[in-house]
C-alpha cells in the first residue's frame, strides 16, 4: 500500500510540473513609437504668417505659446542642444533667440515656458550659421564681423551675444565657425580678385588676432562651412579647406568628379559633433563625404537636384530628399545605405523657383538651411505632408509608417527641436 501511495505521489508531481509547462505563457508586448521616442523631442511649427507652434510627437499633443510670430523671410536654425532656434533676419539686420524652454542636461531634461530671449543682435546682413559644441556663429556679409553667443550663457538675463570685427577681412559673402580652443575659423578676401566670395581662411582668437594662417591653402571662391570642434570644413572651388583645432589649415583637393567651375565644386557643408566625417553638396553631382583625417573626398550619393539633406539628432544618420520625392537614408558609422523609399510631401516653399532659375550659390545657400518640411530625431522621421496638416512619424530605418499627428491648421515649415 505504501509502494502505491508513493507511485500515486510521483504522478501527482509529475502532473503539476507538466501543467507549470503549458501555464502562465509569457508574451512580451512589443514596444511602440510612444515608448521608443524621446520624452523630449518636440517639433516646432509656423504657419505662413509666423505664428509659432509647439508639438509633442510622443503625445500628440500640440500648443501655441503666447509669443511674437518668425518675421517673415527669416532663416532658422537650430542651437546643437536642441533648446534655441535662431532666426537670422537677414534684410532686417536683426539676429532673434528663440528659447523652446527643452533643456538638455544629457540623461535628463527640464521643460520651461518658450519664449523669445530680449537679447537682439543688430549687424549687417547676418547670413551663414553655424553652430557645434554649444556655440553659435554667424557671419555678417556687411563688413564682415563674425557673431558669436555660447548656449552656457544663454539663459542668464544679462545675456549678450559677442561680436568679433575690424578683422581686415573685408566685405563678402563669406562664412565662419568655431573650433575647440575658443578659435574661430573666418573667412577672409583677396580685394584683388572679382566678385564676392573669399579666397583664404585664418584662425583667429577670441579676441580676433590672427593664431594661424596658410598663404599656400588659396582658392578661387569659397562657400559654406560646418564645424564639429576638432575640424571645420569649408566649402571651396578647388576642393575642401580644412582648419583643425591644432592650427593646421590645408586644401584637400577635388577628386576627378569635381572641378572649380559653377555647380562642379561643393558649396554646402553639413556634419555633426559626434562624426568625424563631413558632407558636401555639389549641384551638379550630388553628395560627397570628406575625411578631415586621411585627406579625402569621396562620392556617396549621385543625386544632381537635391531638395535637402541633414543629419538626425545624434547623427547617426543622413537623411537626403531628392527632387522627386525619393528619400535615403545612410549609416553615417559605415556609409551605406540603408533605406530608399518615394515619400510624398508638402512642397518646400524654397521649392517655387526651380533648378534653373537658381545660380549655383542660391541652390547651397538653400541646401545650407534645414529642411521645412522633414525633420528626424534619431528613431524617426517627421514628413510634413501634402496637406501640411498631418506629420506623418517614420521609422528612420525601415521607413514605414508608425504614427501621425492631424493639426487643426495648416503649417508652412517644421523642424525639429528637444533632443
Amino acid at each position: 500500500m505504501r509502494i502505491i501511495n508513493l507511485f500515486f505521489v510521483f504522478g501527482l508531481v509529475l502532473l503539476v510540473m507538466s501543467c507549470q509547462d503549458t501555464v502562465d505563457p509569457i508574451y512580451e508586448e512589443e514596444e511602440s513609437y510612444a515608448d521608443l521616442e524621446s520624452e523630449w523631442i518636440r517639433i516646432t511649427a509656423w504657419d505662413e504668417n509666423g505664428k509659432i507652434l509647439l508639438i509633442d510627437p510622443v503625445k500628440n499633443s500640440v500648443s501655441s505659446p503666447s509669443v511674437s510670430p518668425f518675421v517673415q523671410g527669416a532663416a532658422n536654425y537650430l542651437s546643437t542642444s536642441g533648446r534655441y532656434v535662431v532666426s537670422v533676419e537677414r534684410q532686417q539686420g536683426s539676429v532673434r533667440f528663440f528659447d523652446t524652454g527643452v533643456e538638455n542636461h544629457g540623461d535628463h531634461g527640464h521643460l520651461h515656458t518658450p519664449r523669445w530671449l530680449s537679447a537682439i543682435a543688430q549687424v549687417p546682413l547676418p547670413t551663414h550659421f553655424s553652430a557645434t559644441h554649444g556655440r553659435i556663429v554667424i557671419f555678417n556679409d556687411g563688413d564682415g564681423s563674425v557673431l558669436f553667443a555660447r548656449e552656457a550663457t544663454m539663459e542668464t538675463p544679462t545675456f549678450q551675444p559677442g561680436l568679433l570685427s575690424d578683422l581686415g577681412n573685408g566685405v563678402h559673402h563669406g562664412a565662419a565657425t568655431w573650433v575647440l580652443g575658443d578659435k574661430y575659423a573666418v573667412t577672409y578676401k583677396d580685394e584683388s580678385v572679382p566678385g564676392a566670395l573669399p579666397q583664404y581662411v585664418k584662425l583667429v582668437n577670441a579676441q580676433g588676432q590672427i593664431v594661424a594662417e596658410n598663404p599656400n591653402a588659396r582658392v578661387t571662391g569659397i562657400h559654406g562651412d560646418a564645424s564639429n570642434g576638432r575640424h571645420a570644413v569649408f566649402g571651396a572651388t578647388e576642393g575642401a579647406l580644412v582648419v583643425s583645432q591644432s592650427n593646421e589649415i590645408k586644401l584637400i583637393p577635388n577628386p576627378s568628379t569635381l572641378a572649380p567651375t559653377s555647380g562642379n565644386w561643393m558649396g554646402t557643408i553639413k556634419t555633426h559633433d559626434a562624426l568625424d566625417v563631413f558632407y558636401g553638396y555639389a549641384r551638379n553631382h550630388g553628395i560627397f563625404e570628406i575625411n578631415p583625417s586621411t585627406n579625402t573626398i569621396r562620392q556617396l550619393v549621385n543625386a544632381p537636384n537635391l531638395k535637402s539633406y541633414f543629419l538626425s539628432a545624434e547623427g547617426g544618420y543622413l537623411v537626403v530628399q531628392t527632387a522627386d520625392d525619393h528619400v535615403k537614408v545612410f549609416d553615417t558609422t559605415t556609409g551605406s545605405e540603408i533605406k530608399g523609399k518615394s515619400i510624398s510631401s508638402a512642397d518646400d516653399p524654397n521649392g517655387a523657383v526651380l533648378r534653373k532659375e537658381r545660380t549655383a550659390l542660391e541652390t547651397y545657400r538653400v541646401l545650407a538651411e534645414p529642411s521645412p518640411v522633414l525633420a528626424a530625431s534619431e528613431k524617426y522621421l517627421y514628413v510634413l505632408k501634402p496637406n501640411r496638416i498631418t506629420i506623418q512619424v517614420l521609422d528612420i530605418k525601415t521607413l514605414e509608417e508608425v504614427s501621425n499627428i492631424q493639426l487643426e491648421a495648416t503649417v508652412h515649415n517644421m523642424m525639429r527641436v528637444g533632443f
